[in-house]
């Protein structure tokens, strides 16, 4: 009868501490994981499209509701939602003009409406830390670039961009020349 009711004792304490929403802190981190394990891999090639979308799936983003289009099988641009619906996830490759030539990027960026630059900013400073392979311009406070042995044909950058009307964005970005 004892073992009874501290089993049962323990399996509410168990219940009542894993159905506890994550602290207000931890969902402050989620843009920092996505940066670190799905952005970042995806810019420097680590990851192809496809694998960057399943690691994002893997930190519970999905498609957005009522997105239930399939993705083309060439498609070059995904957006997806946390589960929580506060988070935003772009992943997207394509070729830019710069100049005379055109560059291959990919970029994968993460926003909220509820995040300011500001955090997002922190969150950037908090994933690079102080890898000296991370270097920040002195002009460009939201802004690291990460150094390469082969500048001249590619670039991997972390940014916090603001458009007007637009919800502040942390990106990775790979320039591919």
């Amino acid at each position: 009868m004892v073992v009874k009711s501290v089993s049962l004792a323990a399996l509410v304490a168990v219940l009542a501490v894993t159905s506890a929403p994550a602290p207000a802190g931890a969902q402050d981190l989620l843009p920092g994981f996505v940066v670190a394990r799905v952005c970042l891999p995806y810019a420097s090639r680590a990851k192809s499209f496809e694998s960057a979308i399943r690691a994002a799936r893997d930190l519970q983003f999905r498609r957005p509701v009522g997105d239930n289009a399939p993705l083309e099988d060439w498609a070059s641009e995904v957006e997806l939602v946390s589960q929580d619906g506060r988070w935003r996830l772009r992943i997207e490759e394509g070729t830019i003009a710069e100049g005379d030539a055109d560059v291959y990027t990919v970029t994968c960026g993460v926003w909220s409406n509820k995040a300011s630059a500001r955090e997002l900013t922190r969150v950037a400073a908090l994933v690079v830390g102080d890898n000296p392979n991370w270097s920040q311009p002195p002009a460009a406070s939201g802004r690291w670039d990460r150094r390469s042995s082969r500048p001249e044909q590619v670039a991997i950058r972390i940014d916090v961009t603001e458009a007007p009307d637009q919800p502040p964005v942390l990106a990775a970005r790979g320039f591919y020349y």
